[in-house]
């Protein structure tokens, strides 16, 4: 199988200097206390920094920062083998051994986290996946397209990790998508230059204002860039030409190409959810090793825009990168497997790169890097004792698909396999609207049919949810299409669809699920307190959820924690995009798959890698330092969190965010704004009981097969958290929140 290696993906080596060297970021002094002082050696950056700013009690000279997000990475995949540059800079650099994700641990929540340095409570955010309720009598939604030019669908829950629809929320939400100022709006109005490179809508949403240079997966902003890269002969994403019209429109190059294209995971096709076994469904082929990440190339060209253009030509004083890998391949093909190792190799690649280029600019000793991580990653999985792991057959050949920028794609000839410890899952997948629908509610997600291969085989073979087909269409709409719904079993109004209906005709007490990976969110627009009760009691019986959080405007329900317990309510969006409920999926730290602890369910999406829930391997995720402004050679054990990350830079840039929830890293800092220790002290947060449940097996999706292991019939959350105080100030991180059924 050695040919069916993507050479790609190969380690690569550390960065070197042109004499051989390894390139290390020196922790060089920064003159402390002089203030105004061009920082020595910023290669011309200096035209860019203004004064230094008081923060605190000390003077700090601005000092060039770039902020590298890797998605998805874990603390542990961090090794010498895979991560060569990023563990060379850890070493020599600050490791945060205990960081925190903001909660629910998504993407687009912790982009926020990084703009703004807050929680939800504070910038009334709630990516990835929200719902904005109709508006007054005449029922206002936003409207607007999405970053490939069509139409946007804002009836249903939206999907926010698109620059466009970033932009159409914003309008709709009057400038004030955001509810406090971000890093980037205040290093702008303090005259820096800044740069935003990479992930489409994590990437935008840092300056949203657009007061700097952007490059995502689909645009280049402002305008005037677009022409400069041209000019240069550097092609520009194939999306560009939606971005403009008029007298601003873009024609791109007959040679332009498609430079972010990313080929879909590979996937074979199973009969066993199929009782008949005639019936496929696509499941993801963990056992490729072929395609490697696919967005290799897409990555590998926004950064060689960045190092060969961005940096030497706009020298930003401030700068975020962020690569949609290892997160994508762990979607993928989960945690832990040959695509995903390959996906580590790859951006470690461009860390490679990134450092290379600060060093032929005369940049590496004055410039800061900090690499963090939206999240960590869990492998989608039931328990095992119920969902055994399963071996899958390797292809023999190549996918059938079309090669995009190098990587392979379509469909393989794998197959599944039998009941193997050292498997893979085939487990995990929920459909919160389908369950609730099930049961007399009237429950929407926006979605229509569909099919996965993870909800669940037993160690018999027997699928949890059977697919099938509506071969008249009174189900899906539409004839011949296969399905998984136990709402479609219904005596009366059985259905396998549940998109949202028009603005203005939501049944009474009508729920809608924002379906998000790790955590769902449910919207309630009447407010009513019995459906939440009720909505409250059913995740509570269902094993596959964790955690639940309640809008405090309902009271003690008992079995739940409020919203606001878990920075999650903001007063500013009860109303128009705060959720009305937030449940975690059950998660558990200590099962392994492929050599990876940690599982969970997920919304149901087929995925086998997911983030999201309040779990421990979703919420500790990977934050490292280095450059002049750090100490070196440092393992911080003191807690940290993503909300920390922009005050922290924004100190470094003699700038300060007095509004941030987040606080400024001083012990990690060779010239911090305080020298005050800080004192931690670690508790648990835990609800009230709920009593009187009976607790329903994943494997019945009707709840008829009770857990009897469960007798006591209670249920409680437990949260554990370490409150860290410092100079008057106690700032809380969250460790994890577990549901505790007896």
């Amino acid at each position: 199988m050695a040919s069916l290696t993507r050479g790609n993906v190969l380690p690569v080596p550390i960065a070197t200097t042109p004499g051989g060297s390894p390139v290390k970021f020196r922790l060089t002094l920064i003159g402390a206390l002089i203030a105004s002082a061009v920082l020595a050696g910023c290669a011309g950056g200096s035209d860019d920094a203004p004064a230094a700013a008081a923060a605190g009690t000390t003077t700090l000279t601005p000092t060039r920062t770039i902020i590298m997000v890797w998605d998805g990475l874990r603390p542990d995949s961090v090794n010498a083998t895979d991560t060569p540059n990023l563990y060379a800079l850890r070493q020599s650099g600050v490791n945060f051994s205990d960081n925190h994700s903001t909660y629910p641990t998504f993407t687009m929540m912790n982009s926020s986290s990084f703009a703004t340095g807050s929680f939800p409570k504070t910038s009334g955010f709630y990516g990835n996946t929200f719902w904005t309720p109709p508006q007054g009598s005449a029922n206002t939604i936003p409207a607007g397209n999405g970053a490939s030019g069509s139409a946007q669908d804002y009836q249903d829950p939206v999907f926010t990790e698109d620059y466009a629809v970033l932009a159409t929320l914003n309008t709709y939400y009057g400038g004030q998508l955001l509810l406090v100022k971000s890093l980037f709006a205040t290093a702008q109005a303090a005259g820096l230059t800044t740069a935003t490179i990479g992930k489409s809508g994590a990437a935008y949403l840092q300056d949203l204002g657009q007061g700097g240079v952007f490059l995502d997966e689909n645009t280049v902003q402002p305008r005037s860039l677009a022409t400069e890269l041209q000019n240069s002969g550097i092609a520009l994403p194939a999306n560009v030409v939606k971005n403009y019209s008029g007298a601003d429109a873009v024609t791109l190059a007959s040679s332009n190409g498609n430079p972010t294209a990313r080929a879909g995971y590979i996937t074979f096709n199973t009969t066993a959810y199929d009782p008949n076994g005639t019936l496929t469904v696509a499941a993801r082929d963990s056992a490729d090793t072929t395609q490697g990440a696919p967005e290799d190339a897409a990555n590998k060209y926004m950064l060689s825009v960045y190092t060969q253009y961005i940096l030497p030509k706009k020298k930003p004083m401030l700068s975020l990168i962020w690569f949609r890998t290892p997160d994508n391949v762990e979607h993928g093909y989960g945690p832990g497997t040959a695509n995903m190792k390959a996906g580590l190799r790859s951006q470690d690649a461009r860390l490679g790169e990134l450092i290379a280029a600060l060093r032929a600019n005369g940049m590496d000793n004055s410039t800061n890097l900090v690499v963090v991580s939206d999240h960590g990653h869990s492998s989608v999985s039931g328990p095992l004792s119920l969902y055994p792991l399963r071996a899958i057959t390797p292809s023999a050949s190549l996918p059938n698909g079309t090669a995009v920028n190098g990587s392979t794609s379509g469909t393989s000839a794998a197959s599944l396999g039998a009941v193997n410890a050292n498997g893979y899952s085939f487990s995990g997948d929920v459909r919160s609207a389908d369950l609730l629908t099930y049961r007399g509610f009237n429950a929407y997600d926006g979605s229509g049919c569909s099919t996965s291969a993870m909800y669940g085989l037993d160690a018999n073979g027997n699928p949890t949810l059977p697919v099938k087909t509506d071969a008249n269409g009174a189900l899906c709409g539409t004839v011949n299409t296969k399905y998984q719904a136990i709402s479609a079993t219904k005596t009366s109004n059985p259905t396998a669809r549940f998109t949202v209906p028009a603005p203005g005709s939501l049944p009474a007490n009508g729920i809608v699920v924002a379906a998000n990976g790790g955590s769902d969110y449910f919207y309630v627009p009447s407010h009513d307190a019995a459906t939440v009760q009720n909505l409250v009691k059913v995740l509570q019986q269902r094993e596959e959820y964790g955690a639940i959080f309640v809008d405090s405007r309902y009271g003690s329900i008992p079995g739940t924690l409020t919203m606001a317990q878990a920075n999650l309510e903001n007063g500013k969006r009860q109303n128009n995009g705060q959720p009305d409920v937030v449940v975690s999926f059950n998660w558990d730290a200590d099962t392994s798959i492929q050599g990876m602890p940690g599982i969970e369910f997920e919304s149901v999406g087929g995925q086998r890698g997911m983030h999201g829930s309040f779990g421990i391997a979703d919420v500790h995720n990977t934050l490292i330092a280095n450059g002049p402004s750090f100490q070196g050679g440092l393992t911080l054990t003191t807690p940290t969190g993503n909300v920390d990350v922009a005050p922290t830079v924004a100190y470094l840039l003699g700038l300060s965010m007095p509004q941030a929830d987040g606080r400024v890293i001083n012990e990690a800092l060779v010239t911090p704004a305080s020298k005050s220790q800080p004192n931690v002290a670690a508790s648990t947060v835990s609800s009230s009981a709920a009593s009187g449940l009976a607790f329903e097996l994943p494997t019945d999706l009707t709840g008829a097969t009770k857990d009897a292991s469960l007798a006591a019939g209670t249920y409680t959350i437990n949260m554990a958290v370490k409150d860290l105080s410092v100079d008057g100030k106690t700032y809380r991180y969250f460790d994890y929140a577990k549901a505790v059924r007896k």
